[in-house]
């Protein structure tokens, strides 16, 4: 007899692969099975493609690494890690963090000795401690207890014995400034790199820029001349020039376009001026340096496109420009020609039109005698070149194609529909753009950094090829195939870590300090907007600028970025505290000072009425999914005939009901206990927020207005008379609707699956209800 744990996650096993899994594909590119050991997500909305392994852990690559048999987990935590994988894709998280919770349950399953459900709390919390982030465990412990599969369990999510004194926290506050040191070298490190370097952006003859350690250092320019999120925000800068603006001949005001993160909208995002001219240089060498690159994108989208739409502005050598026709469609590899990825003269070994090539070693001379050398800006679609299996020699062409010395089988592997010693030039071309477009960047023609954040690449200012990135190689193989090609470009999240490894380093590289001579020195790229927001808090600059500068919505989280001594933020009580002079003449004014009076109790002014919690002593950490972050605390304070509150949650409800709206025809619903949990909580809380928006709009203005969640009814206190009535708040029922639109929702889906089939079967009188 199986243990009760086991058996339930057997059932469970059992329903999750019931469930069709259109939303994944595995390695192969076809909808996902369940004993692949590589899924993708496929985002429904925006087509992004996300990887998770479903392996062991330790398996390091990217693309079909960890997809040998050997990697798989044992039985039964081989299919409960994909049942996760689909419970986490359901959460509203950003990407990256959907991996991280599928990482910390392959880490758990890849370390413990016996069942889950033996698993002692001690051991769990132990296993928790040596993770950085306790909480992603924590989410995959609920889920499991919440479904029977173990005891439940609640680890801590912060475990320190830190000093919490204030002295201590503005040491530690400290500490997160760059050393002064460090800048300066970041400075003069700059200065080395782009010395040969015009102010258009051109390099000087016979001098060769080290790309990533160009696009390292103007990342750090770009966070000291505006206090922006590194990597979140810089990868995706679109190509631009410096831009400037005044106005009645003052000095100009220089600004990027610039992309927003965590919610922040897309700006121009001022730079300092003292820095205005090396970002303007490093800019321009930006643009002209990445067009190849950027060419490329625009050819992956449309291979039909002309030669010279293809190439706009850049400029092609006259010495290959007498050997190319900018009026016809190039191929890939005539198209890699004019960007200058081959010698002027170079030539591949192809095929003789019309000789059938034997299927023997390329080094056999049989098969070197059906070739002959043709030059690579002549060549077109129906010609043929050799392809090994094995490293390749002789007369096989790829390997100089590619931009590789040798190239060994698994690298080839990618690019082989079938097993042929010969292809065409049209066939390498279009292998190749499918497996960049499905395997190397699946998101084409999009990339995105470490946030949700995406720009065409196409159009990012840092649209590096892999030569460039990875480096020239004597082989192509490693987790990604074909990666250090020409013909590769990078997606922009590895150059959002290159960058932060750029200024840190990591287990046996150096970083740019080591490289430039300055052992000893390295920066946190975060710690940079914190020097510029105190350098400008330094300089006076009033906090209200400060935030939109740094592209955050709320003054308040400023003050987490500011490092001034006590003393100093003393002298700027006003500043620190950041609160603007109400109108006295605003009802929630008033109702502030009657609730103080009456009550005793800290009132504060919030967005959508008055906070009774002693904010500077107790911090607020109340949590909701409303835009309108106050609402159901029980600390919160509403004031009927509020016009501002009114309008707030007016437009809150408009939201909401939006958002359950788009619920309702999302299939993953059926299927999802997760979503049809969150379906009728939301659906409850929303229309509790109705309630207290006709209440605010009914009752007599000054009304104040306080929500219990247990029971769900209002706290209704007359100010003039200090009376306090109960308005209960008769809540629908919610799960009996929730079934009625499953049942719905199903019935929509067997009925309308497969119309064709339906049409077929009728023809023979066999449809549904047919006698």
């Amino acid at each position: 007899m199986l243990n009760k744990y086991l058996e339930r996650l057997v059932i469970l096993v059992d329903e999750y692969r019931k469930q069709e899994l259109s939303q994944f594909c595995g390695p192969d590119n076809k909808e996902a099975q369940w004993n692949d050991l590589i899924w993708y997500h496929i985002d429904p909305n925006t087509g992004r493609k996300v990887r998770f392994l479903c392996g062991k852990l330790g398996l390091k690559g990217k693309g079909s690494a960890g997809n040998r048999p050997e990697c798989a987990l044992r039985y039964p935590y081989d299919q409960l890690i994909k049942v996760w994988i689909i419970e986490v894709n359901n959460k509203p998280v950003s990407a990256q963090s959907r991996q991280t919770l599928v990482l910390a349950a392959r880490r758990l399953f890849s370390k413990m000795q016996g069942e889950l459900y033996s698993q002692t709390p001690e051991g769990l919390v132990e296993f928790a401690r040596s993770n950085t982030h306790p909480e992603y465990i924590n989410h995959f412990f609920e889920f499991c207890a919440e479904n029977g599969l173990m005891p439940r369990i609640r680890v801590p999510n912060r475990m320190d014995d830190r000093d919490r004194t204030g002295h201590a926290q503005f040491d530690a506050r400290v500490e997160k400034l760059p050393d002064v040191e460090a800048i300066m070298a970041l400075g003069a490190i700059h200065q080395e790199i782009f010395r040969p370097v015009s102010q258009s952006g051109s390099v000087s003859m016979d001098v060769q820029i080290k790309i990533m350690d160009a696009v390292t250092s103007t990342a750090g320019l770009l966070g000291l001349a505006s206090p922006s999120r590194i990597a979140a925000e810089v990868p995706l800068v679109p190509k631009q020039k410096l831009k400037k603006y005044s106005e009645g001949g003052k000095n100009p005001v220089h600004y990027l376009d610039w992309p927003g993160s965590k919610g922040f909208k897309d700006n121009h995002n001022h730079i300092l001026a003292v820095l205005a001219d090396e970002v303007d240089r490093a800019v321009n060498f930006f643009c002209v340096a990445c067009e190849p690159a950027r060419i490329l994108c625009r050819f992956y989208e449309n291979p039909k496109e002309t030669l010279v739409a293809l190439l706009g502005d850049f400029k092609v050598s006259s010495d290959r420009r007498k050997h190319l026709q900018f009026d016809k469609t190039p191929n890939l590899f005539v198209l890699g020609y004019a960007l200058g990825f081959y010698g002027v003269n170079a030539s591949v070994r192809v095929a003789l039109p019309g000789r059938l090539v034997p299927k023997i070693p390329p080094q056999n001379f049989r098969f070197r005698s059906c070739f002959y050398e043709k030059p690579i800006h002549a060549l077109d679609h129906e010609d043929r070149i050799a392809i090994s299996a094995t490293v390749n020699r002789g007369s096989s062409g790829l390997s100089q194609l590619m931009g590789y010395i040798d190239l060994v089988g698994n690298a080839v592997q990618p690019l082989r529909s079938v097993a042929k010693p010969v292809f065409s030039i049209g066939e390498l071309q279009d292998n190749w753009i499918r497996y960049f477009t499905t395997r190397l960047i699946p998101e084409f023609p999009y990339s995105y950094a470490t946030g949700e954040g995406k720009v065409r690449l196409a159009d990012a200012l840092f649209c590096i090829l892999g030569a460039h990135f990875y480096g020239l190689g004597k082989t192509g193989s490693s987790g990604r195939p074909l990666a250090k090609s020409f013909y590769n470009v990078v997606p922009l999240n590895a150059i959002a870590s290159k960058i932060t490894q750029g200024f840190r380093g990591r287990i046996g590289r150096e970083h740019i300090f080591e490289k430039y001579g300055f052992a000893g020195l390295n920066v946190k790229p975060h710690s940079l907007r914190h020097f510029g927001n105190t350098l400008a808090e330094l300089s006076e600059i009033p906090r209200e600028i400060i935030t939109a500068w740094s592209g955050r919505k709320d003054k308040e989280q400023t003050e987490t970025y500011l490092h001034r001594s006590h003393q100093e933020q003393a002298d700027r009580v006003r500043a620190v505290l950041g609160k603007p002079e109400h109108d006295r003449r605003e009802i929630r004014v008033v109702a502030r000072e009657a609730i103080s009076q009456t009550t005793n109790l800290p009132a504060s002014i919030t967005s959508s009425g008055i906070c009774t919690q002693e904010i500077n002593l107790n911090p607020c950490d109340f949590l909701n999914d409303f835009v309108s972050q106050c609402f159901m605390c029980s600390a919160a304070c509403h004031i009927a005939g509020d016009p501002k509150a009114i309008q707030l949650f007016e437009k809150d409800h408009e939201v909401q009901i939006a958002r359950l709206g788009q619920l309702t025809t999302d299939r993953r619903l059926h299927n999802s206990s997760a979503m049809q949990r969150w379906f009728i909580i939301h659906s409850r809380n929303t229309y509790v927020l109705a309630s207290l928006h006709n209440l605010m709009k009914t009752l007599t203005t000054g009304t104040v207005i306080r929500y219990s969640p247990n029971p769900s009814e209002f706290h209704i206190t007359d100010m003039s008379t200090k009376k306090t009535i109960k308005h209960q708040c008769l809540i629908p029922d919610f799960e009996s609707k929730l079934r009625g639109l499953l049942a719905g929702q199903y019935d929509d889906e067997r009925h309308s699956s497969a119309p064709e089939l339906e049409s077929l079967l009728a023809s023979f009188g066999l449809s549904e209800g047919a006698e």
